[in-house]
């Protein structure tokens, strides 16, 4: 077997390893991302399969498909860790991806030795390929490590898809092309399963379970709050907070209308029930008691209805106790009118604290 034909079967071998185990990752997790990214790679695995049995349409076909399903995980991840779409980002790629994709045609029907129009569609694909990379550097913030590395390594694998269209003619530059491949190919399988095996993409570590941990939902005032986050400072607390100052092991979301990663705003109480329960699923597949602290209901309330707020608290504590689960409302009653209270602690069955 040649150079060019070993670099071929290990970037097929590993993109259908990497599709096989990022599928059975999803179905222990169900974390779409994973589904996605699964798709991601076994899609582009044939494309390989294309190259190597000379099917001219497969290969632009099956590398588009792929890098659809490599940014449909990308979005889907930022969903799923509250981050919020990146603006900056987005307008980015809507001021520069026409003029980009114009320029590189232009270029290509210029400099080719041969025009071939395969070829141009697939470096094309590596355009897209390039700005999902730089979309990813937004994880950084809860992968500093592995989300830094794996919107490198794909922004740098996109940089190289797209040179294709002009070097895959020159018959002696092809098995450098496609060896460089190869590598990126298993960087990019490392950085993947860097995040997925990471405890913050699993959401939860193994930890003793602290006393003051109980299924249900509880109020507690902002004096007593200090004692349970003390309390509970070495135990992965998903928290939503106008507060920064918290626990470094904590899973911490802000409760803002600043736009920054992790962030989220006053009007999305649907993210934080999405986040919630995410994470309250992994906990409960772990054998965990999920502790979700809710830290700001007076700010929720400056912004939403005290009707639509209770529905939100409602739904909360529906996870609460599908997945056996606790929610602490940190609240000073006395914000609140005496009804409102009351009917608080009647929808939500409150426990003593």
């Amino acid at each position: 077997m040649n150079l060019l034909g070993a670099s071929q079967f290990l970037s097929f071998s590993l993109k259908v390893t990497a599709g096989i185990l990022l599928l059975t990752g999803w179905k222990k997790y169900r974390r779409k991302s994973l589904l996605f990214w699964s798709f991601f790679f076994l899609t582009s695995s044939l494309s390989i399969v294309s190259e190597f049995l000379n099917i001219n349409w497969g290969v632009p076909i099956f590398q588009a498909v792929g890098v659809s399903f490599l940014a449909g995980g990308v979005v889907t991840l930022f969903d799923e860790e509250a981050l919020g779409f990146p603006v900056r980002a987005l307008r980015i790629v809507a001021l520069s991806l026409p003029f980009l994709v114009s320029a590189y045609v232009v270029v290509y029907s210029m400099v080719s030795p041969i025009s071939r129009p395969m070829y141009l569609s697939y470096g094309i694909t590596g355009i897209f390929y390039t700005f999902a990379g730089i979309f990813l550097w937004g994880i950084r913030k809860f992968y500093p490590r592995s989300g830094t590395l794996l919107s490198a390594v794909i922004t740098a694998h996109g940089i190289h898809k797209m040179d294709y269209p002009f070097l895959r003619p020159v018959e002696w530059f092809a098995p450098i092309g496609f060896t460089l491949g190869a590598i990126l190919n298993v960087l990019e399988v490392f950085a993947f399963f860097d995040i997925i095996f990471s405890e913050r993409f699993k959401n939860l570590r193994k930890t003793e379970k602290p006393e003051v941990i109980r299924e249900g939902v509880f109020i507690v005032s902002p004096e007593k709050f200090k004692a349970y986050a003390n309390a509970l400072s070495n135990f992965p607390v998903l928290a939503f907070s106008r507060k920064s100052e918290l626990p470094e092991k904590w899973e911490v979301h802000l409760l803002t209308m600043i736009d920054h990663p992790g962030n989220i705003r006053p009007t999305q109480l649907h993210k934080i029930i999405e986040r919630a329960r995410g994470y309250l699923r992994e906990a409960y597949l772990e054998n965990v008691t999920g502790v979700v602290i809710v830290d700001g209901l007076e700010y929720l309330l400056m912004y939403n209805d005290f009707r639509s707020v209770l529905k939100f608290l409602a739904t909360l504590s529906d996870y609460m106790a599908f997945y056996r689960g606790m929610l602490l409302l940190i609240l000073d009653e006395r914000s609140l009118e005496k009804r409102q209270v009351k009917i608080l602690k009647q929808v939500l069955n409150i426990g003593e604290t």
